[in-house]
């Protein structure tokens, strides 16, 4: 083999698609593995549907597993919200063993006794113990502002760091769904979160007249050459970005 095909094989990065009709052609395939991603995003911008999009469709194309975990809305409202979107996981047994969604009150009891005012290290445990058990390759976590609710973090900054650090450690594909105002410039709660994550994918409504219109933008992907235009995003039979 040519020194330079090695060199090129060597370079080569794997990539977990993101299903998004337009997108993962600008991604070069998709989203590097191992990255911890923030999806970010006001309310109603269907940050929730995109992250599970990515799962959904990995199990049904790749046969790869995937974990939702949803400090907010329970499991039932929410598959029943993702099958109305066309991401039935009761229509196969094959897609509903390979997704694998941990609710609010299923994690407290799984967590026991290790619950307290800091959930950071609790939650990296069992996220662990998950992946042993169920071997998943994706994970969600829905939402950055519930855990923060969940916690005590006297120190946001090394505390962020240090989760951020163990998911990728663990060897997750990471989606990490990030509320913001209307009005807001920053990704996250503290300002901080873009910085230490891998990627950024913002979700964005725009007004005109009386429509409301949805935007997509990669902000941000290390390892990526990518666009940071934001175009405008279909939700009908899956997610598609108009390019053109």
């Amino acid at each position: 083999m040519p020194v330079e095909t090695e060199i090129l094989s060597e370079m080569k990065i794997e990539r977990v698609p993101t299903y998004v009709r337009g997108l993962d052609e600008r991604l070069e395939g998709g989203v590097p593995k191992g990255h911890v991603v923030l999806i970010s995003g006001a309310a109603g911008t269907m940050k929730s549907s995109f992250a599970f999009n990515v799962i959904y469709h990995a199990a049904k194309e790749k046969k790869n597993k995937g974990t939702y975990i949803t400090l907010e809305q329970g499991e039932k409202n929410l598959l029943k919200h993702m099958a109305r979107l066309g991401m039935d996981v009761s229509t196969s047994k094959d897609i509903k063993e390979r997704i694998s969604v941990v609710d609010l009150s299923q994690l407290r009891k799984d967590l026991g006794k290790q619950m307290s005012g800091d959930w950071i290290e609790p939650l990296i445990a069992q996220i662990k113990k998950y992946k042993e058990r169920l071997g998943f390759e994706v994970l969600v976590l829905d939402s950055l502002q519930a855990l923060y609710v969940l916690s005590n973090m006297q120190n946001p900054r090394n505390e962020l760091f240090f989760f951020f650090e163990q998911l990728r450690d663990l060897g997750l594909t990471s989606f990490l769904i990030s509320e913001m105002s209307r009005d807001g410039e920053t990704f996250g709660t503290y300002g901080i979160e873009d910085f230490l994550a891998d990627g950024v994918i913002h979700l964005n409504l725009e007004r005109e007249g009386r429509n409301v219109d949805r935007y997509l933008s990669v902000v941000k992907m290390r390892s990526t050459k990518h666009d940071t235009n934001y175009f405008p995003l279909l939700v009908e039979n899956g997610f598609e970005i108009v390019t053109r």
